[in-house]
Parts: structure tokens; sequence; C-alpha cells
């Protein structure tokens, strides 16, 4: 299984000399690949992931340990002083020693509860028993139907955070973690009792917060982003750690480990793949001829790759290969799609191209039409994790804005494609000069595009 990241031999980029290795803590060395794509881009194929490992679960550290996610300074200084303040006057709470509800949170993005999905799986394992809540935004619901010879038993709760919302989500929001914390008092009653166990997964001081009001009994997080006084088991921060094994430690922390790292899985039925195959040849799909999917839009704007750039890819793919093209995406990417298929239609390649971006009934659909690809090609985004976890071969063209070593799509074939570029690691959500995909040649990406499908 091929996750992780790592250059590949003799690759460079505009900042690091020809050769220079690329150290990425906590990863295996991987076999070698083919020579590299481009002279200046990095294209990194997934190493086996690392076991994870730890002793049970201890009191949260001090706050002098604790790394923040803040750029600021003055931000850092202040999650700092108060969290020094609030240690004077709370302390970790011992873990029940009946374990019967828990609570799991991530209401965020698609991606992000991908992420999470082999935390909640070993957390079933380990207590197959309990009632299990997991917390996630609405959008997110479809992603958790699962196999049932392999049922995940978890009871969703549908939760959209508004410090969490885009385009423009806000940064002050009190009464949204009052609105959560009432949302999980009454869940509790609903359900008997406090909840014994509650992981905060995403490392947020809201939630972190709105647990504690609602009378959590244990709660197990990430001090990043401040009040990790609240914590009563707190995992450690490691550069470099994928955000899926970061979320598995958080289940070691819990008490549950030692925990080893898994791939996200994600479930289709029979008759959800037997829908896209329909849908497909209705569209005018050719079982001969080779499928890619392309997603062209993301959730920001520094992610994007640019309309002009995927329909050069598009047109050489059909032209070239030869294949067919399905464009997918939902209704937020229809703008960035139509810009893509006017491109397509200037070069008149139209014909092989299957435009179902906004156009697909369901999150399941999506997910079903895109199982039916030999490749899906896209930017960092939900639909390339969800693709990854269904195991279809996916090429993600990654932006400078985050480190796909801790960001990165994980899945059985996930091959990254990037230019690296001095500003790395940014974590902007707008940018006026967006090198790093300004600067990411088509010709190197078609180029990936053709390795990928020629095995």
């Amino acid at each position: 299984m091929n996750e992780g990241l790592r250059e590949p031999d003799g690759a460079a980029s505009s900042s690091l000399p020809p050769g220079t290795p690329v150290t990425i803590p906590e990863r295996r060395p991987a076999p070698a690949l083919p020579p590299p794509f481009d002279p200046d881009v990095f294209a990194e194929r997934a190493a086996p992931p690392r076991e994870a490992g730890l002793p049970p679960a201890s009191p949260a550290p001090p706050s002098r340990g604790r790394t923040y996610a803040y750029r600021s300074r003055w931000m850092r200084g202040a999650a700092g002083l108060i969290d020094a303040l609030g240690g004077t006057l709370f302390r970790p709470r011992e873990r029940p020693l009946r374990i019967d509800r828990v609570l799991l949170m991530r209401p965020d993005h698609l991606g992000d509860v991908v992420f999470s999905l082999p935390a909640l799986r070993a957390l079933r394992e380990r207590l197959p028993e309990a009632r299990i809540d997991f917390l996630i935004h609405p959008s997110a619901r479809p992603l958790l139907l699962s196999d049932p010879d392999r049922p995940l038993r978890v009871n969703l709760i549908d939760y959209a955070a508004p410090w969490l919302q885009r385009p423009n989500p806000r940064r002050f929001a009190p009464d949204g973690v009052g609105h959560l914390a009432g949302l999980l008092r009454q869940r509790s009653r609903e359900i008997g009792g406090r909840y014994d166990l509650a992981i905060d997964l995403r490392g947020d001081f809201y939630l972190i917060l709105a647990a504690r009001l609602a009378g959590v009994r244990h709660l197990v997080g990430r001090g990043i982003t401040g009040l990790g006084f609240l914590l009563d088991a707190e995992g450690e921060e490691a550069a470099g750690r994928h955000q899926v094994e970061g979320s598995l430690r958080l289940i070691e922390r819990a008490g549950f480990g030692p925990v080893e790292t898994a791939l996200p899985e994600l479930w289709l039925s029979r008759e959800e793949r037997g829908l896209a195959r329909t849908m497909l040849r209705a569209k005018g799909a050719e079982s001969s001829r080779l499928l890619i999917g392309v997603h062209p839009g993301a959730g920001q704007q520094t992610k994007l790759w640019g309309a002009d750039n995927y329909a050069r890819l598009i047109v050489r793919a059909v032209k070239e290969l030869p294949a067919q093209v399905v464009l997918l995406g939902g209704p937020d990417d229809r703008d960035e799609a139509a810009a893509v298929m006017l491109g397509v239609k200037r070069a008149g390649a139209e014909e092989r191209v299957i435009d179902l971006c906004g156009k697909m009934a369901s999150l399941r659909t999506f997910m079903a039409v895109a199982k039916e690809c030999a490749l899906f090609v896209g930017n960092d985004s939900g639909p390339g994790h969800i693709a990854a976890a269904l195991g279809v071969p996916l090429l993600s063209i990654f932006s400078g804005t985050n480190d796909p070593a801790e960001w990165g799509p994980r899945g059985p074939s996930v091959v990254i494609i990037r230019k690296r570029i001095e500003c790395e690691g940014c974590g902007l959500t707008f940018c006026d000069h967006h090198s790093c995909m300004v600067q990411l040649d088509h010709d190197a990406v078609f180029d990936a595009v053709r390795k990928c499908v020629s095995g």
C-alpha cells in the first residue's frame, strides 16, 4: 500500500539544488520510482504507512510543551498564557473505568472526515458494545455508509459549525459554542447519561469548550488552537505526521493503544456501482476506452490549478492517449467546470468529454462514478481524498499551501505532483501570485497522467 511521501531520485526544485534529498519525518523509504516527470517538479508516490504505537493515555502536558497552530506570535503567546493560567485551575481527570457512551468530533470538510475513518474503525474495534456518536458536517453524512459485512454502527450528529463554513467562516462564534454544548447536553439526555469519553480529532478550542460545557467525563484532543488545559489527555504534535496518524494517536492517548496505521476506506454497494455504469453508458462512455475522471475545483482559491491548464490537459488526454474524460464535481464547482469546457470546445475535443459536474444526484452518485474511472485527476480537495479512499488510482495536483506529508490523499495508488517553491507551507486561502500553481507546467502533469495510466 502506498502512503507517506518521498522524493524520486534526481528530483529538484526552484529552492533546492538537483539531487537534494527531502527528508520527511516518520516515513519509511519507498521503492525507487521511474525518473521524475519534470526536472523542476516533484512527483511523489505514497510509501507504506508506519505503524502507530503509544503507551496508554497520560495526562495533558503543561502548556509550555504545546505547539500552537497560529502563525501570529501574538496569538501563540495569548494561547500559551491562557493555557498556563487555566492549568493552575484545572487538573486532568481520570478516564472512567467503564466506557459506554463515546463522542467523536470532526465537523469540518469531506477530506478531513475521510482522514478520520481509520480512527473511527479502531475505536469501534476496541469498544464493540459502546454507543459511539460522530459529530460531522451534514455534507459528510453520505461517506459514513458502511459495508454490512463490516458495520461501523455509529450514530451521526449533524452540526454545521459557523466557524468552519466556507467560503466565509466566522472567526468569533461564541453562540456556536453555546448551541453545540446545548445539542450535546440534549443528546446526553436522550442516550441516558453524559458521554464517558469525547475525542476532538480536529484540535479546535471551540469543540473542546463545548464538550466541557456539555459535561463530558473524559476529554481527549489536541490543544493546538488553545484551551488545552481543559483536556484530560492530549496528543503530541509532530512535524510531518499525517492527519490519519494524528487521529490514530488520539485513540491511543485515550487508552486504546497501540493502534496500527490503516488506509481510509469507503464502501459502495453493487447497486450504486451498477447505476453509475448505466449513467455513464447513457452519456456516451465507451467500455473500450480509458475513462479518466477530472475534478478541477477546490475549497480554496490557492488550491486551484486553473481552468486553462485543465482544459489543455483534457484535450491532450482525449487526443493522445486516447481516453474519454468525465468532468466531476458538485454545484460549487460549476463555474470552474464551465470554464474548462469552454477551453475544451475551442479545441474541438468536447465529443469525448462527459460533463457531470454539478449534475449528479448526490455525493454517493459521485462516488460511484469516480469508482468507474481508471484514473482520477484533481486538486487537493475532498473529491480527491474520496477517490483515493475508494481505491481509485489518483493523481493529486498539490499546491504549496499545505504539506502533502500531513494532508496528502491516502489510498492504495496515489501520486502527488507539485512545484516546490520557497513560500510553500504558507497555509493561505488567497494568494496574489499563486506561483506554486502558475509554475506547474501542464506538460509535466500530462506526462504524469500518461505514466499513471500506462502502469
